[in-house]
């Protein structure tokens, strides 16, 4: 259970050829038989240039994370399918690099100009100005070579546009995402945590609707003062690193930095449902049902405090972490739960954050350039192409049918070696299939099959809905089918904005993280703690000038700059 706990905070935090090992040599040309089956560039109409002794001799540089793929079996066989696909032998000399010390270098290595003919990258866009500058090549040129990443381009939100510079020119292939079921879920502040263990003792049920939120801590705080509930205060914080209000925003339909809602760029720490948010967080405090030390704990605190009685409610917690505490506790009927957030009935069905996008999908923050001094570019975009058909994906995702899966109707299982194993995920991870999210054969980044990853990084967790009652499912489902299709924020689709670098420089002021946002937490934690009284208009009116000031262009031209550049 321990290497369950460890593998999910490791996918929290990532989510982002070689030598057969011994005894996989004979999987490895079983597999091989069946090459014919599998597509091929002159199939797809694809000409290549002929290459001396019809091999193509290119440099590689990855990041590596937990487990490298050097050496792995599904290393090895996208080798060969590789090969299969462009009907040559490859010589790729691979430099790995731990994903952190490669993060930290990826941008000086395009500085000096001596690139390597693929690169992974983590920096995104920040890469166009090396295209610019003629170092990457420009793949818009080469599109007569892709059949495949087109299609993840127009699937994903915002269509080619989004994949493209206004220009129309592209320097880096984006992370791809495969959502075959469509599921449309969340990994955090889509839920509320629950001690589940007191609820069922006292006859309670986690709440559906604001109102019935503030008289379970109504409820929850009377027992606490009798002495009948063995707990300090009703509501704790997980992490210092991430505000109250962070949990609550998505049920007043406004957000905690810049966002898009209603046709149009706003930065929602200055709207009226924020403040109203405000108001009702400054009720819970003056109440006395938040720990006061909400915003002083960190994490390691907080394991602390979630597993000995501290607090039986968390409104800001990641997937994966009601199972870590449960798994921590030393006391046996401790239960941490989750129940999707309380409605506000003026608002209706609270949004959630980072909600998945159907089908096919595009990440810009991390992909694949390629050199423009690279000799042969059509054959290095048609194998990076290749990267995105469904049958590449599906075996560097699942491996080989029959023998790391089975298929029984619309329905991929992985085999009970790996499902039986104490952690699924590194299990997977050992043959270098990309399901774990911690080994990433190929080029990273093949895109991920979500269906793959929830069967062995997904932890469960104990679950509640009016519907079911306490049941037990995966935090991605969850939050997709107790949320439905209106929980899903609006700034999880906004549309393409273009943007240069100085103006990209203008608008991090306004992001999460930005001067902006830094500032709202530190007065917005006056607000609700009764330093400053937010029923206060002047003391409002301060707090937004407050804001505003602190960004070296005018806040509102900025706001009027995003509004300007975004494709409608």
């Amino acid at each position: 259970m321990k290497a369950k706990k460890v593998t999910a905070l490791l996918l929290a935090a990532v989510m982002t050829a070689g030598i057969v090992s011994g005894g996989s040599l004979g999987r490895v040309e079983a597999a091989e038989d069946t090459a014919g089956e599998w597509a091929t560039a002159a199939g797809n109409g694809i000409e290549l240039p002929e290459l001396e002794d019809g091999t193509l001799k290119l440099s590689v540089s990855i990041t590596d994370y937990q487990t490298s793929s050097d050496g792995k079996r599904l290393q090895q066989l996208w080798q060969e399918r590789m090969e299969n696909y462009l009907g040559c032998k490859l010589d790729i000399t691979w430099t790995r690099t731990p994903s952190l010390d490669y993060a930290d270098n990826e941008l000086v290595v395009l500085q000096s100009g001596q690139v390597p003919d693929v690169a992974t990258v983590t920096k995104g866009a920040a890469v166009n100005e090396y295209g610019e500058d003629g170092t990457l090549l420009n793949l818009s040129d080469y599109s007569d070579y892709m059949v495949y990443y087109p299609e993840y381009m127009k699937d994903t939100n915002g269509g080619e546009d989004f994949a493209k510079n206004e220009d129309g020119s592209m320097y880096y292939f984006m992370d791809g995402f495969y959502n075959p079921k469509n599921i449309e879920g969340a990994q955090s502040f889509a839920d509320f945590a629950y001690r589940f263990d007191i609820l069922k003792e006292n006859g309670w049920e986690p709440p559906t609707t604001l109102d019935e939120f503030t008289k379970l801590c109504e409820d929850m705080k009377a027992k606490i003062d009798d002495g009948s509930l063995d707990l300090d205060y009703v509501i704790m914080n997980s992490t210092k690193d991430y505000s109250l209000y962070r949990g609550f925003v998505g049920i007043f339909h406004t957000w905690d930095c810049l966002y898009y809602n209603d046709g149009e760029w706003k930065f929602g720490p200055l709207e009226d449902n924020f403040r109203e948010m405000l108001a009702y967080l400054n009720g819970l405090y003056e109440a006395g049902y938040i720990d006061p030390e909400f915003s002083t704990a960190d994490f390691n605190a907080a394991q602390v405090k979630a597993t000995t009685n501290v607090a039986g409610i968390c409104p800001t917690l990641w997937s994966g972490s009601a199972a870590g505490w449960n798994t921590a506790s030393t006391d046996e009927n401790m239960e941490w739960g989750l129940a999707f957030l309380p409605e506000n009935e003026k608002y209706g069905t609270p949004w959630k954050w980072g909600s998945r996008q159907a089908g096919k999908s595009l990440n810009p923050n991390m992909g694949i350039y390629v050199s423009a001094e690279t000799e042969y570019p059509e054959y290095v975009v048609a194998m990076i192409d290749y990267q995105y058909s469904d049958e590449l994906v599906e075996m560097m995702n699942w491996g080989i049918e029959g023998e790391d899966y089975t298929v029984e109707g619309d329905t991929k299982q992985f085999a009970d070696k790996y499902m039986n194993a104490e952690d699924p995920a590194l299990a997977v991870a050992d043959e270098g299939i990309l399901a774990s999210s911690v080994c990433r054969s190929g080029i990273a980044f093949v895109p991920l099959d979500f269906d793959a990853m929830l069967e062995v990084s997904s932890q469960s967790e104990p679950w509640w809905n009016p519907e079911e009652g306490y049941y037990v499912g995966k935090y991605w489902v969850e939050t997709s089918k107790n949320g439905g299709e209106e929980s899903v924020s609006p700034y999880d689709r906004a549309p393409v904005t273009y943007l240069t670098a100085e103006e990209k420089t203008s608008k991090a002021q306004l992001d999460y993280g930005g001067v902006c946002e830094t500032r709202v937490k530190e007065l917005a934690l006056q607000f609700i703690t009764g330093q400053q009284d937010i029923e206060d208009d002047s003391a409002w009116e301060n707090y937004v000038a407050d804001i505003k000031s602190q960004t070296d262009d005018d806040f509102d031209g900025i706001l009027e700059m995003m509004n300007e550049n975004t494709v409608k």
